[in-house]
């Protein structure tokens, strides 16, 4: 610390008119430097703020997309599900078709064959029926002929006796 007064005194003409100009304009270049060094750093600012953003955008927008891949992932595994599911269906319409197409054949040949024999019977049927109308016409002439023979014996009979 200076208790003195040894130092020179200042001489406020020369300095106003010699080096205050100089230290203004410094003063003003240091204001410039420092106005272009604030802008850079509010554009850092601003930048590293526009990189947070941009971070939580990508967050929510990754978050968002992990959401919507379980929901495709859900929705494929229950599409699978369904789809085995309507396989499997499908193949016991399948089965239930053929069994009723099998037993269908079976009914229809079932029929057929029934047919065939009530028209094998039939045709035999015909066939006795015409064989007994036959056997009835002939025991009819036979009985005609037989009542013939006992009206002629019975005329002769009476004949002798009367």
């Amino acid at each position: 610390m200076q208790v003195s007064n040894d130092s020179p005194a200042v001489n406020y003409v020369d300095y106003f008119t010699k080096q205050f100009p100089i230290d203004l304009a410094n003063m003003a270049a240091l204001r410039d430097e420092l106005a272009i060094r604030q802008g850079a750093l509010s554009a850092a600012q601003d930048a590293v703020a526009d990189r947070e953003r941009a971070k939580q955008e990508l967050d929510a927008a990754n978050a968002e997309a992990a959401a919507l891949r379980a929901d495709a992932a859900t929705d494929r595994a229950v599409a699978k599900q369904e789809l085995a599911d309507a396989k499997v269906k499908a193949k016991d319409l399948n089965a239930q078709a053929k069994a009723a197409l099998a037993n269908a054949v079976d009914r229809e040949t079932a029929v057929e064959l029934r047919e065939k024999a009530v028209t094998d019977c039939e045709a035999y049927q015909t066939e006795a029926q015409a064989e007994i109308e036959s056997q009835q016409a002939d025991l009819k002439a036979q009985t005609a002929a037989l009542d013939a023979r006992i009206k002629a014996f019975q005329d002769k009979v009476a004949a002798l006796t009367a």
